[in-house]
């Protein structure tokens, strides 16, 4: 069923947001692939070679961030040429910089707390502030820290610092080539001579996509139901809706209902409610949105990547400036005029994003 009207979202006021100024830009794995064959001199990639130069120099005027999503790492493990993995990887790297967003799971939370906040018209201090943006793998996952050097004793990274031959800077020095490695080691993968010994202490590259597949299996069953009971169809959203609250974020919404003392049913009491609660948290919107459009196309045939994309999107869709995904993707959320109400531009072509630049 479609919204008589786009819904007033309830931004979550502990999530910090980049400085002003600046403009975040969100780019597909597809995208990423155009601009490595770019900067490679790939026989496909001559084309790509303008999009390249206008990146790299708006990259490096500071306006512009690209950061890096969980979806990224997901997705790059699952490319098996360690070649391809390493010329994607030195792109990234050169226009991120290891910028990357926090994924969506606490993004929702905070979404959840910011519409209960306006349900109750109370706020939340005991929610601590989250960064949208940060350094590496570790913050798309709410990591905070970093590496540190430790002892049976603790942290003694200090001590370390103190006690460095070469003196405290460089200790910082090394410490941060060390990051970088990592950062860049985990972006990129292993060598293939690496793999072996890899696996045999546990690695295991497929374990983000089986779980993406299972969260797929789940949408091919729906489609089967919705077959069998077409009646829901003309309640498509509201089905979509319901399946997010209670598979996606219903042991958050009990945890900040127990902190209120408030009970699910102070929350939704009808379908008027479910959706109201639903549609006004932006990622949640933008997730109902994909998943809805891609049931209604009924020869869809639901993939991990599509799981991918999806939860890549409900971040960037809200809470980044421009994003540049794939033709259908772009044509759904436009249709939905969710970039209006989120105040982002959503292109299907990285030519769309040179343009825009060009416009700036």
């Amino acid at each position: 069923m479609a919204r008589k009207q786009a819904p007033a979202y309830a931004w979550p006021t502990h999530l910090v947001r980049p400085q002003a100024g600046q403009r975040l830009v969100y780019l597909d794995l597809n995208h990423w692939i155009s601009l490595a064959k770019a900067a490679t001199g790939h026989r496909t990639g001559e084309i790509y070679r303008p999009a390249l130069t206008a990146v790299q120099e708006a990259a490096s005027s500071g306006k512009y961030l690209f950061p890096l999503s969980l979806t990224h790492y997901m997705e790059m493990a699952g490319i098996q040429d360690p070649r391809q993995r390493g010329d994607i990887a030195d792109v990234m790297e050169d226009l991120s910089g290891f910028t990357t967003l926090l994924t969506n799971s606490h993004i929702a939370r905070l979404e959840v707390e910011a519409a209960l906040d306006r349900i109750f018209s109370v706020d939340s201090p005991h929610i601590a502030d989250l960064n949208l943006l940060g350094h590496g793998i570790g913050h798309t996952m709410g990591m905070r820290g970093g590496l540190y050097i430790r002892s049976a004793t603790g942290d003694v990274t200090e001590e370390a610092r103190a006690a460095w031959p070469d003196g405290p800077e460089s200790f910082d020095a090394m410490l941060a080539d060390a990051r970088q490695h990592l950062e860049r080691s985990m972006l990129r993968g292993p060598a293939d001579a690496e793999v072996p010994e890899l696996t045999a202490n546990g690695w295991d590259p497929t374990v983000a996509k089986r779980s993406a597949e299972k969260r797929a299996e789940s949408e091919r069953q729906l489609a089967e139901r919705l077959d069998n009971d077409p009646q829901y169809w003309n309640r498509l959203r509201d089905v979509v809706q319901g399946r997010y609250i209670s598979l996606e974020i219903i042991d958050t919404l009990n945890k900040a209902l127990i902190d209120r003392d408030k009970r699910i049913e102070d929350v939704v009491t009808d379908k008027d409610s479910i959706r109201a609660f639903a549609d006004c948290m932006p990622s949640a919107d933008v997730h109902t949105t994909l998943v809805e459009a891609a049931h209604r196309n009924r020869e869809k045939s639901w993939e991990p990547n599509d799981v991918f994309d999806i939860d890549a999107l409900s971040v960037a869709v809200p809470y980044c400036d421009i994003v540049v995904t794939e033709r259908y993707a772009s044509h759904v959320v436009n249709a939905a005029h969710l970039p209006q109400g989120m105040q982002t531009e959503v292109f299907p072509r990285l030519k769309d994003l040179m343009e825009w630049l060009d416009r700036q």
